[in-house]
């Protein structure tokens, strides 16, 4: 009885054990190619699961552009972001990193962009937005995008450089977790400055739409809805589906618009435009939004030309900077949950340049944020267990459609300000967390690393502050180098990344206390020698699509950072022939 017992058992462990290796097999892994109709419904999906990201981050724009009123210009905007990120993301899956990962806007081009705007003043309450000449009428908020898009410009070249050099490696030798945290943990500080303006719109429809977020992504993330699905050898059938959890911003972003409509509909709004309530209203650009054409291709130079300057190349540098740290946690973060061993040093240097690439064409097309990878879109991979390069390259062309759909995007366009500020406590509060978990390598226990960690988050929201309430405080005679300086004080990423890096590769500590240790230090590195305990992988995983037995042939590729064939430096990056040096200065 006792050996039957024990069977049982053994078999029911046995049968769990396989059902958690069914769960956490990929449905189509990163090589496989799904069925065209599968492909055009994933590809849909990962569509849905980014748009709100994309949409929000023009709107956020708008309101400190003084344009927010003008419906017209905002869907130009939205249509240059969907257009330019669709383009980025095909090109970043073919030729960059490979990996089935979505480019979108980076959060971090926001507050360098707001601390430059600052110094054109605030919006008036009648504001115009022309400013009447003799020969021409511009609009006012022209020059202010174009010095924008000219810093992203410039910034974007310098991204690119640092990608297809390989230099992006030697950065990271002198950044570690005390450095970028209080980068990230600043930049959702920032970010929720301006949520609150969203917000007070109408505090009931944001606090409805953060609270379906919060729902939709905790409570009900396990909840599996059931839907009739279809399949040749089932036929019609029951399928069940983490829903909520899938399309949760999607969800609460439609379920906050029909609450504004319902609050229209009934009077419960005013049609005051003076009035706070009335930013909450649903009908306010409806003439708009029928009087767009249906189609409209974007192009370089709709929205005007970029006009770089000092002082916006220097903040848009800093927000490079961050962006370069959060895609490289992505890319390992892609990898690892598409089931392929991290990516070598060439496809990361790939990814980097093709990101800088990505800025160049969003600053020629004019859409003010430059471009970096999506976190939501790993946890989609997670969730639907799809990591299908091909399932992303359809996700791309999907965005370039929508882009050239003007209407569609004059409706995204119109979304009331209060749901936007109800999906942006949510999602800031989820960056600010993310910069906190990235302490935790470090040792939270050391004097040194509290005080490294302190001054660098005090300056970051301390000078900033100084600067708004003090705009005039740098005046050298020299407007150049006032404007630049007010910018790069009063974007606190810039202030808090300077601070920490130097603090932390100045004070005396080790490398473990640090959250560097020998390890983290030589990823890179070990990336080129393999590891027998990583996936057996195709061998052309992050190779390129075509020309592979040209590069082979050619010796000197082995040199060229971004060639599959690069082998690496023989001194200043990580590769095998200077592993054992670093280790021999580390120790």
């Amino acid at each position: 009885m006792d050996s039957s017992e024990r069977n049982i058992e053994e078999g029911t462990r046995k049968e769990k054990e396989k059902d958690a290796e069914d769960s956490n097999s990929l449905l189509y892994g990163i090589e496989d190619n799904p069925s065209i109709p599968q492909t055009v419904l994933l590809g849909f999906q990962l569509f849905l699961s980014m748009f709100s990201g994309l949409i929000v981050l023009p709107l956020i724009l708008s309101q400190f552009l003084c344009i927010k009123e003008d419906i017209s210009v905002v869907s130009k905007i939205i249509s240059a972001t969907f257009f330019v990120q669709g383009i980025t993301t095909f090109l970043q899956a073919t030729f960059g990193t490979r990996l089935p990962i979505i480019q979108g806007c980076s959060f971090s081009f926001v507050p360098p962009a707001i601390a430059l705007l600052a110094y054109y003043g605030e919006c008036s309450d009648d504001h115009e937005l022309y400013n009447e000449t003799e020969t021409e009428e511009e609009p006012s908020w022209k020059p202010k995008l174009e010095e924008i898009n000219g810093g992203l410009l410039m910034a974007a070249v310098a991204e690119t450089i640092i990608g297809v050099t390989g230099f992006v490696s030697l950065i990271l030798r002198f950044v570690g977790p005390l450095s970028i945290a209080p980068v990230i943990i600043i930049l959702g500080i920032s970010i929720s400055r301006i949520s609150w303006i969203y917000c007070y719109v109408h505090w009931g429809v944001a606090t409805f739409t953060a609270c379906l977020i919060i729902l939709f992504t905790q409570f009900l993330k396990t909840t599996k809805v059931p839907l009739i699905g279809y399949s040749r050898g089932k036929g019609f059938h029951v399928v069940r589906s983490r829903l909520f959890l899938k399309y949760s911003m999607f969800l609460a972003i439609l379920c906050g618009w029909m609450l504004s409509w319902v609050l229209t509909v009934s009077g419960a709004l005013s049609n005051d435009p003076t009035e706070r309530t009335y930013g909450a209203r649903t009908d306010i650009n409806n003439a708009v939004f029928k009087d767009n054409e249906w189609f409209r291709l974007p192009y370089p130079g709709t929205i005007g030309w970029p006009k770089p300057t000092y002082a916006a190349f220097l903040g848009m540098l800093a927000a490079v900077m961050a962006s370069i740290v959060e895609s490289l946690g992505d890319y390992n973060a892609c990898s690892l949950i598409s089931g392929v061993r991290p990516p070598p040093l060439h496809a990361i240097n790939r990814g980097i340049a093709m990101e800088g690439i990505g800025g160049i064409i969003s600053s020629l097309w004019g859409t003010g944020s430059g471009t970096t990878s999506y976190s939501v879109n790993v946890v989609i991979i997670g969730i639907t267990k799809v990591a299908s390069r091909r399932v992303t390259q359809m996700a791309a062309i999907i965005l370039i459609l929508v882009g050239i759909f003007q209407r569609v995007c004059s409706l995204f366009a119109t979304i009331p300000d209060p749901v936007v500020g109800g999906t942006m406590i949510a999602t800031t509060g989820m960056l600010i967390s993310v910069g906190i978990s990235l302490l935790q390598k470090a040792d939270l226990n050391s004097s040194r690393n509290l005080f490294v960690l302190g001054v660098a988050l005090f300056l970051g929201i301390m000078l900033p502050q100084f600067i708004e309430l003090n705009p005039d405080a740098i005046n050298t005679g020299l407007p150049t180098f006032d404007k630049c300086a007010t910018t790069l004080l009063g974007t606190g990423m810039f202030i808090s990344f300077i601070a920490g890096v130097i603090l932390d590769n100045t004070v005396p500590g080790t490398l473990s206390e640090r959250g560097l240790s020998r390890e983290d230090y030589h990823t890179l590195s070990q990336r080129e020698d393999g590891d027998p305990n990583e996936p057996n992988l195709p061998e052309d995983c992050y190779d390129f699509p075509f020309g592979m037995n040209y590069l082979r042939r050619w010796n000197f590729t082995r040199y060229i950072p971004i060639s599959p064939t690069f082998t690496g430096f023989s001194c200043g990056y990580p590769s095998k022939t200077c592993k054992q040096n670093c280790e021999d200065v580390m120790l």
